[in-house]
C-alpha cells in the first residue's frame, strides 16, 4: 500500500463542535477541503456508540480516499476495518498492537521524549510517530511541552533510523498547532535529512464555525513559505530608502543609549512594553523590526516578549534577539529556551559565552572538548577560542535556530547555515577596546543590526549581508570614536557623532 499523506492530520474532538454545526459535518468539511488523514478520538463513548460513530466517519473518509485512524481502540478499528490505529505510551506496547492489527494497517505511536522516539525506532513496527507536545494545548493532559527545540532532537533520532532501516517511519507534529503557527512549525522543525511529514490539528478545525474555510487556510499556510525565510538577492542595501522603525523591548540600563544609537544609525526608536500597541507597529507598511533584549527578565516581561515575537512573526517583520547573560544562570537559559520555542528570530546576537549557552539547547548539545571551559561572569564571556572554533559554534546555532548568528567580541563572527553543503561566514574586525568600558555598546549593536535588517527585509535584500554591513558600520564608528577619546565618557559622545556622520555619508 502507498504511504499515506500525513500533511494535514485531523484529530477529532466531539466536545469542540460549535452549536451551528455537527460532528460529522465538521469532519466532512475538513476532508472535502484538504484534510489528508483523520484520527477518530473518543475517550468517553461506550463501545457500541464508538463503533457506530466510527462507521459513520468511515463512510465520509472512504468517499474521499482519506485513511481513518482509530485512537487507542484496536477492537473498534478491527470492527469497522479502519485503515489504522494510533496508540499512546500508556497503551499496549507497539509490537503487541502490530500483532493484533496485522502487517497492512497503519500504526501510529505518540512520542513525548527522545527516549520514547528511540524505543519506537528500535521496535521498528510503527508507520509514523506523533511528536509532541509542540505547544501548550487544552485538548489533552500534557506531560511536557518540548517546542521546536525538543522536536528537532526527535527528528534527529528518526533521521538516524530512516537512514539505516528499510522501514521508514514518518512523523507529524502534535500540540497547539494552528493556522497562525503552522508555517513557522514546518520552517523550524527540520534537521538535515529529516523534516515533519505533517501536523496534527484539533481545535482550529473542530471548533471552527466554518470548518471548510479553516481547513483551506491551514492547507494554504502549511504549504506556504514562512515570512521570515527571505530568499537571497545579489544586491546590497546601499542606503535606507526610508527611516526604519525599531521597536525595542530591552533592559532599563541601555534604553537611552540604544535609542540614541538607533537615531544616529538612521532609525526611529520606540521603547514599548505595552503589548496592546504592538500590532499597530508591526502592521505598518514601512521598514520595521523588533529588538528583544533579555537584560532584566521577569515574569511580566516574558508575556511582553512572547507577544511581541508572535506579532512581528505574524507580519513577517524581522526580530533581533540578544540573549544577555544566557549562560549566567539556569533560569536565564530556561527563559531563552521558552523564547526560542515561541517564535522565529531573524538574527541572534551575543558574546561567545551567550552563544555557547544557546548551543546547549541545540541537538549537538555537547560542545567540543577544547571549549568546555566556557563560562559567564555576569553578562561577560570568559572563554577564548580560535576563529574556526567560534565559526563552528556560530554555524551550529544558526543551523539549529534558522537565524543569522552574530558572535560579538574583539573580532565579530557572523554565521548563516544555508544547507548541509554550505554556510556563510564573515569575520569583522574593528571597534575599540574602550567600547568594553561603556555600558550599552554591546546591546546597542543589536539596534544597529535591527535598522539594517528592517530595511533589508522590507526591500527583499540579503539579510546576511545586511547584518555584516551593520556590524562593519558599527565597529568602524567605534574605532574612529575610540581614537578621538580620552576615556569612556568622551567616547559615548564621540561614538554617537561618528554613527551619525557615517549614516549621513551613506545617505549622501
Amino acid at each position: 500500500m502507498p504511504s499515506p499523506d500525513y500533511s494535514i492530520y485531523l484529530v477529532t474532538d466531539s466536545t469542540m463542535v460549535p452549536e451551528t454545526s455537527t460532528f460529522l459535518s465538521q469532519v466532512k468539511q475538513a476532508v472535502e477541503n484538504g484534510a489528508t488523514i483523520v484520527q477518530l478520538r473518543e475517550k468517553k463513548l461506550l463501545t457500541l456508540d464508538f463503533v457506530t460513530q466510527a462507521q459513520r466517519v468511515h463512510e465520509i473518509t472512504r468517499a474521499h480516499n482519506v485513511p481513518l485512524i482509530i485512537n487507542d481502540r484496536i477492537d473498534v478499528a478491527l470492527a469497522i476495518d479502519a485503515e489504522g490505529v494510533h496508540i499512546g505510551q500508556d497503551d499496549m506496547p507497539a509490537k503487541v498492537a502490530r500483532q493484533l492489527i496485522g502487517p497492512d494497517k497503519i500504526l501510529g505511536v505518540s512520542c513525548a521524549s527522545e527516549a520514547e522516539t528511540i524505543q519506537v525506532c528500535e521496535d521498528n513496527v510503527a508507520d509514523y510517530v506523533g511528536l509532541g507536545t509542540m505547544f501548550a494545548t487544552q485538548t489533552k493532559d500534557v506531560k511536557s511541552v518540548v517546542g521546536p527545540i525538543g522536536t528537532r532532537r526527535k527528528l534527529e533520532v528518526l533521521r538516524n533510523h530512516n537512514e539505516k532501516s528499510a522501514k521508514k517511519i514518518s512523523c507529524v507534529g502534535i500540540g497547539g498547532i494552528n493556522q497562525k503557527n503552522v508555517a513557522k512549525v514546518m520552517y523550524q522543525c527540520r534537521v538535515p535529512g529529516q523534516t515533519l511529514d505533517g501536523v496534527a490539528i484539533v481545535s482550529c478545525i473542530m471548533a471552527a464555525k466554518d470548518a471548510g474555510a479553516a481547513t483551506r487556510q491551514l492547507v494554504n499556510n502549511y504549504h506556504g513559505q514562512f515570512k521570515s525565510d527571505w530568499a537571497h538577492f545579489s544586491e546590497k542595501l546601499a542606503s535606507f530608502s526610508s527611516k526604519p522603525l525599531v521597536h525595542h523591548i530591552t533592559n532599563n540600563i541601555v534604553k537611552n543609549f540604544s535609542a540614541n544609537v538607533t537615531l544616529a544609525t538612521g532609525g526611529l526608536p520606540i521603547m514599548s512594553e505595552l503589548p496592546e500597541e504592538y500590532e499597530e507597529f508591526a502592521s505598518l507598511d514601512i521598514p520595521a523590526s523588533l529588538v528583544m533584549n533579555l537584560g532584566t527578565p521577569n515574569t511580566r516581561l516574558m508575556h511582553v516578549l512572547t507577544t511581541g515575537l508572535h506579532i512581528y512573526n505574524q507580519y513577517g517583520k524581522p526580530v533581533v534577539f540578544d540573549p544577555v547573560g544566557a549562560g549566567a544562570s539556569k533560569p536565564r537559559l530556561s527563559t531563552c529556551r521558552e523564547l526560542l520555542n515561541a517564535g522565529q528570530f531573524t538574527v541572534i546576537k551575543g558574546n561567545l559565552g551567550e552563544i555557547m549557552a544557546l548551543q546547549k539547547l541545540s541537538i549537538s548539545s555537547q560542545v567540543e572538548q577544547n571549549s568546555e571551559q566556557a563560562t559567564m561572569q555576569g553578562v561577560d564571556s570568559t572563554v577564548e577560542l580560535d576563529s574556526e572554533q567560534v565559526a563552528s559554534i556560530a554555524t551550529k546555532v544558526s543551523q539549529e535556530f534558522r537565524a543569522v548568528v552574530v558572535v560579538s567580541g574583539a573580532k565579530n563572527t557572523i554565521a548563516e547555515y544555508v544547507d548541509e553543503k554550505a554556510s556563510r561566514i564573515a569575520v569583522v574586525d574593528g571597534g575599540h577596546p574602550i567600547m568594553g568600558s561603556v555600558t550599552g555598546t554591546g546591546c546597542s549593536l543589536g539596534s544597529a543590526i535591527a535598522c539594517y535588517v528592517a530595511c533589508a527585509s522590507h526591500n527583499k535584500c540579503d539579510i546576511f549581508e545586511a547584518v555584516v554591513d551593520a556590524v562593519k558600520f558599527y565597529n568602524e564608528a567605534g574605532a574612529r570614536a575610540g581614537a578621538e577619546s580620552k576615556g569612556p565618557g568622551q567616547f559615548s559622545f564621540n561614538f554617537l557623532d561618528e554613527l551619525a556622520l557615517g549614516q549621513a555619508a551613506r545617505e549622501a
